[in-house]
């Protein structure tokens, strides 16, 4: 392979900016001048010969590997690791394993046969208004009033979105201008790091304790005056863990000395607990963006998220969605309307709810047999800390298991592993002294490779 020294690069990088060098570079790799494998020159090397700071190729090279561009760490230095022609969600693709295992952790689903029947629903249908006109309307309503009747504030407007993560990225899209810096519940789902990344933001990631967030970590990062907070007011979806009332109140007085940061919260269970759904929209409903999604409970394949907002960051969401779809079904719309009014449904969501917890009570007390203490939590996922996530996810890959590596949702420096349990019928035992054998590896294949002599 053809070797690119830092001359190469000064002959052809014109714009020396850091956007400028990550759009040069990118242009380059899309081309197939820089072809995969391409090890790059360092940044010290490239600076010199560029005459710049080697802050500015830093962040020139945070960019590209944040997009998927470029990989490496340690000795390895930099190299190309794809020519994508387009962004895409870097973390999401990289948990996309084709890796054969017999026994997937991953699935953050519901299993399918533990989800309402929609052929009820569907047979119901007699009239839906205003179907398959080409009216923009945010959403149908009946559909309203089933949200505004069980929503957890009295919210001054609605919307239905195509999924959460559809109406989590367009109210990021509408909402956080590129650059911004947004605070973060820490740890957070792989598809918001990714939204961000692709938004250029600058991430805050907020500590939090079994409570939620930490008050002292949210204060701190207030202090820089982000555009957002990002948070999940309930089960956080990574670590199963909920946050108390008590907490919530706590961040919303402290979310007041911060008039102009928006607050968007990420309810992906709604309905699928023990106590009802809280939000900080209790205490500053004119500034929270409250997402709700309908997936875990009535099924991935209706594809529906709920947002609620003033009327004004409605409308402002709703002029960006006009680039695409513009409104959601209204069909689907009104089969969950009517999944929502039938008790029946609510009970299958309830008995769905017991059956998972049972599974975490014989899963939380194999690990802690293993010597693994964590609460039990709610929901689908485990967050296990380990000394390695990646030697822990080999360890386990070698025993036919697959879980997800918890920097994939993580900015703080503590390893951990996410598992879940949405699809598991048993072997609680086995899986646990498997995580605890892996939760003690302290090296993966990679830095082993890279501790030996050169």
């Amino acid at each position: 392979m053809e070797e690119f020294n830092p001359e190469w690069f000064v002959n052809r990088l014109h714009d020396r900016s850091a956007r400028g060098l990550a759009r040069q570079i990118s242009a380059l790799i899309q081309s197939g001048t820089l072809p995969v494998g391409t090890r790059l020159p360092s940044i010290r090397d490239l600076a010199f010969g560029l005459g710049i700071s080697p802050a500015t190729v830093s962040i020139a090279w945070t960019d590209l590997r944040k997009r998927g561009i470029i990989a490496g760490r340690g000795r390895r230095g930099m190299h190309v690791c794809n020519m994508f022609l387009s962004p895409r969600p870097v973390r999401r693709t990289a948990s996309l394993s084709s890796e054969n295992v017999s026994l997937n952790l991953t699935s953050y689903t519901p299993d399918p046969g533990r989800l309402p029947h929609l052929s009820d629903a569907f047979e119901a249908l007699t009239s839906i208004p205003n179907l398959n006109t080409y009216n923009d309307e945010t959403i149908s309503p009946a559909l309203r009033a089933i949200c505004a009747a069980h929503w957890p504030y009295p919210a001054e407007d609605f919307m239905a979105t195509n999924g959460a993560y559809s109406a989590l990225f367009d109210t990021m899209q509408a909402l956080i201008p590129p650059g911004s810096t947004v605070a973060v519940q820490d740890p957070a789902p792989m598809r918001i790091l990714d939204i961000l990344d692709y938004l250029s933001t600058s991430i805050l990631p907020l500590q939090s304790d079994t409570d939620g967030i930490l008050p002292a970590s949210l204060a701190q990062a207030l202090a820089r005056n982000p555009t957002a907070l990002y948070l999940q007011p309930n089960i956080n979806a990574i670590t199963g863990q909920r946050m108390s009332r008590a907490r919530l109140h706590e961040l919303a007085q402290i979310l007041r000395t911060s008039p102009s940061t928006w607050i968007i919260e990420d309810d992906a269970f709604p309905w699928f607990s023990g106590v009802p759904a809280e939000s900080i929209g209790v205490w500053l409903g004119p500034r929270v963006i409250h997402v709700r999604s309908l997936s875990k409970t009535l099924g991935p394949d209706l594809r529906l998220g709920i947002v609620s907002a003033s009327s004004m960051i409605i409308r402002e969401i709703q002029a960006y969605r006009s680039f695409g779809p513009a409104w959601t079904s209204r069909l689907l719309q009104t089969v969950a309307a009517r999944l929502l009014e039938n008790e029946k449904t609510h009970q299958t969501i309830h008995g769905n709810y017991r059956h998972h917890q049972e599974q975490r009570h014989e899963m939380t007390s194999a690990l802690r047999h293993n010597g693994i203490d964590i609460p039990t939590g709610e929901g689908f996922s485990f967050w296990i800390p380990v000394l390695n996530d990646e030697a822990a996810c080999a360890s386990l890959a070698s025993q036919n298991i697959r879980v997800s590596a918890g920097h994939q949702c993580s900015l703080l420096a503590p390893s951990h592993i996410r598992f879940s349990i949405s699809h598991l019928s048993g072997d609680f035992e086995r899986i646990a002294t498997a995580i605890q054998q892996a939760a003690r590896k302290t090296a993966s294949p990679a830095e082993q490779s890279d501790l030996k002599p050169v």
